[in-house]
């Protein structure tokens, strides 16, 4: 059952009815507390807690009530929860059934109520018995006034207020150069008086009268003021002064009533120790937080991590032997665990009804044993309900108990086993083995979710890329697919404007090669008239001729010579201006050409800039630019 369970039954045994153990233990821890003083005449005086080397010290003892049930075995009644009120003689105290480190923590650290033999022959320890209280309960000191009551919380506050007056009576004697003390009937030695001795000097008796009439709330309240007592008659005994300033001013006052603002402090500090108020050390009020100890508690666990099941066994056979559930039944009928396998402990009789769960080597199987140990606990069936609440039959059925394994458990595990059928294992540190890799796991699932995350984003990354590259191949498929049939029709352009251009070529070299012929019809012609009339004239002049006649003859003949002169002189000025016409039509037809050239040009170099412009603007960029 589990430990939560405690507290409750004894709720119950109080509201039940009156125990006289129960009010007797609860008496005696109040006792041990408070105390009358007989000096203060009825009113509660604090017992400090003296030290341990002193004589008398019974402070570190612990009380139980007495308890005379006699033990008893697994098959016998229970014993009653209600008579183990300290929590801490036969069960099992700590941190809760559900944690197994608290089990294992208090079987190793807290006595051994649970070392015991997991057979039919086991007997349960008896309580403990401690002898009462020194002196009886002082049952006439509970009649003071309850509203007195303050519980010691400081060890050892009063030994060091003594032994600190003493110091300073002889420390100070050469300092304190004030004459009011001894004028005012101050006595210096108070480290054989009481705390209310103290009180009652004449110079605080107002003062803690005043501030025994407050509650801690009131005395806290930061409106509330007072001057202080050792100043009073004095300079500064105007001041005001809240409760930690007061402090301060009396533990710190240097010039006069030194040892009476000493002693104030030191009053004051105790009196609101005892009354539960926050005393605040002068010079370290701010930054002081106190915290968990720097090192971690660690303890030994059982590794691998197993998990003890009890009361697995069923029944004997022909040879009075037992005989127990086998290693595939236990493994499911915890199979949603993660178990890897299963043990069972034999011993001269047979099975001993003691099973084991052994899980992971790992951080994660320790988990799993762990939870497996908590739901156990929370079902009340765990270590403590074994040992003291057996139930073996469950509504027609056997009733399996669990719990996280010890060492103990393994040694009982392990008692009739020998050699290789023993269950090995080790005691590892819990801190190293779980603690360490689940912090390592963190880590690790960290860094894989950083990592899942960046692959994530990078696989995101890609996929835009790819869907870009998609995209960016479809286009350019596309003006791959237009600038083929662009080049294909600029192609074909091409081809029909250079057969219009060789068509034109051919027309104009055919019309000029016609000219060509006409014109050198022409001067053929030319050049056959001219012969023609040159030859007609020489004919006719022979035919003149008279024979009888010489001088008609050489007059004849000098009309053909001077014909044929004319006739050749006017034959090379032909010649002279047909060359000038010639010379004439080549310097045009040169003029011709080289305008023709610079407007070849000239088209060349505008087609190349329309062209520029027109790759420019479908996003072909010059490089320098």
């Amino acid at each position: 059952m589990s430990s939560r369970a405690g507290p409750m039954s004894k709720e119950k045994n109080v509201q039940g009815g009156y125990r006289p153990e129960v009010e007797q233990l609860v008496q005696g821890l109040a006792g041990t507390r408070l105390a009358s003083s007989q000096d203060d005449g009825g009113e509660w005086e604090v017992i400090s807690k003296k030290n341990k080397n002193k004589p008398g010290n019974t402070s570190g003892k612990t009380w139980v009530s007495q308890n005379s049930n006699p033990p008893r075995a697994w098959g016998g009644q229970q014993q009653g929860r209600g008579s183990n009120v300290s929590g801490r003689g036969n069960n099992v105290s700590g941190r809760g059934n559900g944690n197994g480190r608290g089990i294992q923590a208090n079987i190793s650290g807290r006595g051994r109520a649970l070392s015991r033999k997991y057979d039919n022959n086991f007997v349960a320890p008896p309580p403990v018995s401690r002898p009462p209280l020194e002196g009886g309960w002082n049952w006439q000191a509970r009649g003071g006034s309850a509203q007195h009551t303050a519980v010691q919380e400081f060890p050892d506050v009063e030994d060091d207020v003594d032994n600190a007056s003493e110091e300073e009576n002889d420390s100070d004697a050469l300092d304190d150069s004030d004459d009011d003390l001894a004028s005012d009937d101050y006595d210096s030695d108070v480290s054989q008086k009481s705390h209310g001795s103290r009180k009652q000097n004449k110079w605080f008796k107002k003062f803690f009268g005043s501030l025994d009439s407050l509650s801690i709330e009131q005395i806290n309240e930061p409106q509330r003021q007072w001057h202080c007592p050792a100043c009073q008659n004095g300079p500064g005994a105007i001041d005001w002064y809240n409760l930690h300033p007061l402090l301060a001013h009396a533990r710190t006052k240097g010039a006069r009533r030194v040892k009476l603002h000493r002693e104030l402090a030191e009053v004051l500090e105790k009196d609101l120790q005892m009354r539960g108020a926050s005393v605040i050390p002068c010079g370290e009020i701010y930054g002081q937080w106190k915290g968990l100890g720097e090192d971690e508690k660690d303890y030994e666990i059982v590794w691998p991590p197993m998990v003890i099941i009890m009361n697995t066994r069923l029944d004997k056979d022909d040879n009075d032997k037992w005989l127990g559930m086998g290693n595939q039944e236990l493994l499911e009928y915890f199979d949603k665990y993660e178990a890897l396998r299963a043990r069972h402990s034999y011993g001269p009789q047979g099975h001993r009804g003691m099973s084991v769960l052994m899980f992971e080597s790992s951080a994660t199987g320790y988990l799993e044993a762990e939870r497996l140990h908590r739901e156990l606990a929370e079902m009340g069936l765990d270590r403590i309900a074994w040992g003291q609440k057996r139930s073996m039959f469950s509504g027609g059925v056997r009733q399996l108990y669990g719990f996280l394994a010890t060492k103990q458990d393994l040694d009982i595990f392990n008692q009739h086993s020998q050699g290789k059928t023993r269950l090995k294992f080790e005691l590892k540190s819990y801190q190293e083995m779980v603690v360490k890799e689940l912090r390592q796991i963190s880590e690790d699932n960290q860094q894989l979710n950083y990592f899942k995350n960046k692959l994530s984003k990078q696989n995101k990354h890609a996929k835009v890329l790819e869907e870009s590259l998609e995209i960016m191949s479809e286009k350019l498929r596309r003006t791959a697919e237009d600038n083929r049939i662009v080049r294909q029709r600029t192609k074909m352009q091409h081809e029909q404007n250079r057969e219009e251009m060789d068509a034109h070529d051919r027309f104009f070299m055919d019309s000029i090669k016609q000219i060509h012929e006409r014109r050198d019809a022409k001067e053929e012609n030319f050049e056959m008239l001219q012969q023609q009339e040159r030859a007609k004239v020489v004919g006719q002049q022979q035919q003149n001729i008279n024979p009888s006649s010489n001088d008609d003859c050489r007059k004849r003949a000098e009309e053909v010579s001077s014909f044929i002169e004319f006739q050749e002189k006017e034959m090379e000025e032909f010649v002279e201006e047909r060359e000038m016409l010639i010379k004439d039509q080549e310097k045009k037809m040169e003029d011709m050409k080289k305008r023709h050239h610079e407007e070849i040009f000239d088209l060349e170099k505008e087609f190349d800039e329309a062209l520029e412009q027109l790759m420019y603007k479908h996003g072909l960029h010059n490089e320098d630019d």
